[in-house]
This record gives structure tokens, sequence and C-alpha cells, in this order.
């Protein structure tokens, strides 16, 4: 491109901005989708105005003001997530300035940019989410991108104006598809030999970390309701054997022990170390978990977990499984679980005044009716038999439609309501529990699952999200006690699609959750040999080849052998066809010219088209200029063109001609 159009860019030909402006556009859908409403608004709003620059070959606004979008466009980001710091946060930055670089999108090296950082932006994507609905979204995008840099190359700069020499779409679109095909072995080579470490080279600190959706740390009146509509996976597991009867899949998640009133939440206390391990005996239950990345630090395993071979795990006061860092990608881990272990038969005084407290003037009705319960059956064993089968037997209802609670929650819903979610049913129980002196406490996680028989293996969402309670027993420890069970026990036996009848969302309906959950199969096994596949999955594909036991050194150094292995077929081929220019007689006519030109000054740039080289040519020599670019478009249409042996000849004895400067 000459200074001159750099100065005052000249409207790029159409073909070519309409396909950026698509890889772009498919580039950043799903960032679109996960960032504010406001900044995704103002991204579609410039893509609409630059496909119409386009169409009706709109200049580009003035400096001063793209400079104030700009700005503009940075506050905004600023503004809605609070400042720049974040995965998030850093993704809709790019894409925002990303849209705003189309607004000066007028010169071919701009549209290059664009469409070259779209391969990049595709691959951010991968920061958040992992699944294999992704891969299409990969392709896709990648095709797009590659289409739009072909196009890109076949603009041309004629008489102080472009134009688009490019294939047809499907020609481009075919040969893009080719240009990725010869990468496969490449991007196979390095998946399968780029050494894998033990622990990524860096880290992410808290802040950055996105809120999902999923089990939090705290529970309130609704927090688990919320779940119910979210039928995203949260983990898989594969037992050894048979899996365990829906009574014994409590996936033990946070331990909630403190409660002001309205919320419950963990206490310091739990994250003690546990004091006692639990023993493994022939019973216990054997199983790996492929959990989702949840962005939190708990591990769910079974009650109760003994062991885990998890890097970092550890398991707290009250046995609940947590991992030294927040997970933030696809985790596997193997668990042993025992069940009929008894946890803390002795109970201190500092864990029975956490698992006694209650706020102050809070839910009289309920301390009443606990204290008269507590006169009727001195033991603790009837006391929870009774209020159970109150529970059974008086017309309380297991739904969605539940109203908020006030400041006497528990009076409310047992006395008024009668109607909610587990977390309700949870709460009121563990009330009641410690109004009668019975140290409660609440744990929160998942129950049940779908089997998976195709795959071998239990599916468990969000929307099996749970909470139940435990009480502490003289001679049986902390005991489980679910009084959702005692109010729909169908929940417990069915899953939880099973006690609600209307519909969760869109399209709940059973033929297409059974599609879901058949497709999950093919996810299951998109996580177990694509984001499972770590360093010891690797060690052992190498062991299988007949190869030792390799460090991540030599490793690489086999990843680098492989690569020229692979590289060297696609280098003969890419060298056979270049040969086969160089011996077409209006190529080596063109090499001649070049010859001469470098003689009098004039050097072709590597990255320079003939017609950008003409171009120039045509400034620092202005005699040769015209006759130079007309030689120019003459060889582009001959060598790039249908075959035309007269074009060719025409050219051949022009360039033999042909003397620079005169």
């Amino acid at each position: 491109m000459n200074s001159s159009m750099s100065s005052h860019p000249v409207t790029p030909p159409l073909a070519p901005v309409l396909w950026t402006i698509a890889a772009f556009a498919m580039a950043a859908l799903p960032h679109l989708a996960a960032m504010p409403i406001q900044i995704a608004a103002v991204i579609v709003a410039i893509l609409l105005w630059r496909v119409a620059a386009a169409r009706w070959q709109w200049r580009p606004p003035p400096g001063w003001l793209r400079a104030i979008i700009t700005l503009g466009l940075l506050a905004l980001v600023m503004i809605s997530f609070g400042g720049l710091w974040g995965r998030r946060t850093a993704t809709a930055l790019l894409c925002i300035m990303l849209a705003a670089k189309m607004m000066e999108m007028y010169r071919v090296r701009d549209l290059r940019l664009v469409a070259s950082v779209c391969f990049f932006l595709i691959a951010t994507q991968f920061l958040f989410d992992e699944r294999l609905i992704y891969l299409g979204y990969l392709a896709a995008g990648c095709w797009l991108a590659t289409l739009a840099l072909i196009r890109i190359q076949h603009i041309q700069s004629q008489e102080n104006r472009l134009t688009d020499h490019g294939p047809p779409s499907f020609e481009a679109l075919r040969s893009a598809l080719n240009l990725l095909l010869l990468t496969l072995p490449i991007a196979l080579t390095l998946f399968l030999l780029f050494p894998r470490l033990a622990q990524p080279l860096w880290g992410l600190p808290d802040q950055a970390l996105d809120g999902r959706t999923g089990l939090s740390e705290d529970m309130s009146p609704g927090s688990i309701a919320s779940l119910y509509a979210d039928d995203t996976p949260s983990f898989r597991v594969e037992f050894e054997g048979a899996p365990p009867p829906p009574n014994l899949l409590y996936w033990r998640g946070p331990v909630l022990w403190d409660f002001d009133g309205t919320t419950w939440t963990r206490s310091f206390y739990s994250r003690a170390p546990a004091r006692d391990d639990v023993s493994v005996t022939e019973d216990s239950l054997r199983y790996q978990v492929q959990l989702e990345p949840h962005e939190r630090r708990w591990l769910l395993a079974l009650d109760l977990p003994a062991r885990s071979d998890h890097p970092g795990s550890r398991i707290t006061m009250d046995y609940q499984l947590i991992s030294r860092r927040p997970l933030t990608a696809l985790t596997a881990y193997n668990v042993i679980s025992n069940p009929d272990f008894i946890d803390t038969p002795i109970l201190n005084e500092v864990q029975r005044m956490l698992a006694l407290r209650l706020p102050p003037d809070r839910n009289p009705r309920t301390l009443a009716m606990a204290e008269e319960w507590r006169e009727r059956y001195p033991d603790d064993r009837d006391l929870i038999d009774a209020i159970i089968r109150w529970f059974r037997e008086e017309p309380f209802y297991y739904s969605l439609e539940t109203a908020p609670l006030g400041r006497h929650g528990a009076d409310e819903f047992l006395f008024d309501l009668r109607t909610g979610y587990c977390e309700y049913y949870a709460s009121a129980f563990a009330i009641l529990m410690r109004a009668a002196g019975i140290p409660t406490r609440i744990v929160t996680g998942y129950q049940g699952g779908f089997w998976n028989s195709g795959g071998q293996y239990l599916l468990v969402r969000h929307s099996d999200a749970h909470a139940w309670t435990e009480v502490w027993l003289e001679g049986s420890g902390w005991t489980r006690v679910d009084p959702t069970a005692a109010v729909s026990p169908q929940r417990i036996q069915q899953g939880s699609s099973s006690v609600i009848d209307d519909d969760r969302f869109l399209l709940d309906w059973p033929w297409v959750n059974n599609l879901r959950n058949q497709f999950d199969r093919v996810q299951h096994l998109w996580n177990q040999w694509v984001l499972g596949f770590n360093a010891q999955r690797q060690l052992d594909m190498l062991k299988q080849f007949g190869l030792p036991e390799l460090n991540s050194a030599q490793i690489g150094i086999l990843m680098i052998l492989v690569l020229l292995l692979t590289g060297v077929p696609l280098a003969l081929m890419l060298l056979r066809e270049a040969s086969s220019r160089s011996r077409d007689p209006v190529e080596r006519a063109w090499q001649r010219l070049l010859r001469r030109l470098r003689r009098h000054g004039l050097h072709k740039s590597v990255d320079e088209t003939p017609l950008e080289f003409a171009a120039r040519a045509a400034i620092e020599l202005d005699k040769a200029g015209p006759g130079l670019q007309q030689l120019a478009r003459m060889y582009h249409q001959a060598h790039y063109g249908p075959v035309d042996s007269v074009l060719g000849d025409q050219f051949i004895d022009q360039a033999r001609r042909y003397q620079p400067g005169q």
C-alpha cells in the first residue's frame, strides 16, 4: 500500500470485509453471551455499522471521534466490571477493542490484523469452558478466520482503488478447509507429546475467578431451589462394581454450622483437619469422580471420605473433602468412602456449643414447640422420630412455589406456609433440633443422579443439589437425617425432576432430557480422553509404544523429532508446488524482471504482493512506474487466473523488452 492510500483510506472490497466481520462475530459469540448486556449491545451496534459502511462505502469516522469512542468503550468496560482485572474483563476488553478497530478497518493490514486476532479470541473461550460443543465452535471459527485471510490476500490495488480478485466463495471455503486439514498432524503431535506438568505454570487469584452458578458456601431460603432449573452437569462418577442404592447417594459438600436467623454458613472450626482417619474396609465404596470446574475448593464425595488421590486435598474436621486450590478445570480424582464409619463418637464442648447456637429473639413458636416436644420425648431418637413422623403426616408440600420468609422464618414455614424446597425443611428441622437441645448441623451437596447404563457412570447435575441435616446422637456420632425424605420420598428414590410436574425450562420434555442424557456419554468420553489426558496418561501412552518412562525434557525432544518427521512431508509437498511454479515460463519471466529491478535498487519484500510492489515502485521510480504496474497486473492475471496462453506469451514478451527507467 502506498503512503497516499494510508493517509486517505480507500474503501476495501465488500466480500473480504464481510468475511472478516463474520470471523469476528463467530469468535466473539460465546463471549457476547457471557458479558454484560450493555457491552454486548455496543459491540453488535458497531458490527452492524461496519456492515452498512461496507455495503454503502462510507468513509471511516474522523480520528478524533474514533479516539473519543475508544476511550468511552474502555470506561464502559471498567464501569461494568469494576476494574480491568479478571479473565472475563480481559476477554470483554479484547472483544470491544477489536470492534473499535473495525471503525478504522479500511486498509488491508487492518483486515489482516482483525482476522488474525480472531484465532486468539477463539482460544480464550477455553479459559472458561472446555465442553465438547466448543470443538465445533473452534472449527467453525478457525475456518471463517482462515477464509477471511484468504480473501484478504487476493485484494489488489489498481488505479488508487482496492479490488477483490479472490476465488469464488465456495472455492475459498474449500481452500480454507484444506489449509486447516494440513495442520491436523501437527496439532495431534502437539496434543499427544507436548510435555504435561503436574501443576499449571500459572495460577489465577481468587478475585479473578468468575462467579458460576452452582452450589454455594452458604444456604438461605431459595438458594438451592434456584438450581432446580439448571441441568448443567456438575460431576460424573464411575464406581468399582455396582453403584450404591439411591439412599446412599448423598454427595457431601459444604457443612454449615453458623446460623444468623436467615443464612447458614460454615464455621471457622470446620476448617480444622479431621481428628480420626476414616477406616477402609472391604465394604468401602471405591469410585472416580470427574468434577466440572466450579472455581471453589470443595471436592464432592460420598459419606464418609477416607482417602483421595487428588494432590493437595485434605479432609476437614466435619469430613468435607477440600482442595488446596480452586478448581478451574475439569478435575478427576479417586475416592474411597466408608458409609459405616462413626463420625465423632465423642462431641467436645466447642463442637456442642457451635451445633446448639441459635440467634436470640427469633422463631418463638418453633422454640415453644421444641420445648413442648422435648418434655413429651426425653430420648433424642424418640424426639427425632416424632418430628419426622409429624412432617410426614401433616400437610407439608415439596415445591418451588414458596414465599420469601421474614424475621421468624422457621415459624412462618412450619406453621403457615408449609410449602418449600429442601433447604426450607433442612433449616426448619435444624432449628427445631437445636431448640430441643440436640446438636445439629446442615450439609449441602447433591443427592442422587442419572445412571447412564450405556457408559456405566452416574451423571449428577446442578438440579440434583440438595440439603440435609446431621444430628449428633450418643453412640452413633453425627447421623444423617433428611426431612425431605419424609415429605417427598420420591425425591430421594427417583431424583429431583420426579417431584415437580411443571416444566423447569423451555424444551423440558422427557424425550429431550433423555436425548441430552445419552449425548452426555459422548461428553464423558471427551472428558476422559481429551480433557483428562494428563501427565500420567501421556506416560502410559508412551509405554504402550515400548518407550521407557521419560521426563519432561525427553518428551519435549521426542515431540520435536516427531514434528520434524511430520513436517518434512508437508514441506516437501510445498517445495514441490513452489518448484512447479518456478518451472512456469511466466514465473521465470517475472523472476528475471525482479532481478533487473534489483540492480536498479528496487527490492521486492517477501510480504509484498506483485501489485503492492509495483505500486511502491511507481513512487520510487517514476519513469518505470506505469509500465511496471501494467506488467504486474498482467503477471497476476496470467499466474493466478485461468490459464491463458496468449496473455502469458504477451507478458513474457513485454517483460523481456522492459527496461527500468526508460
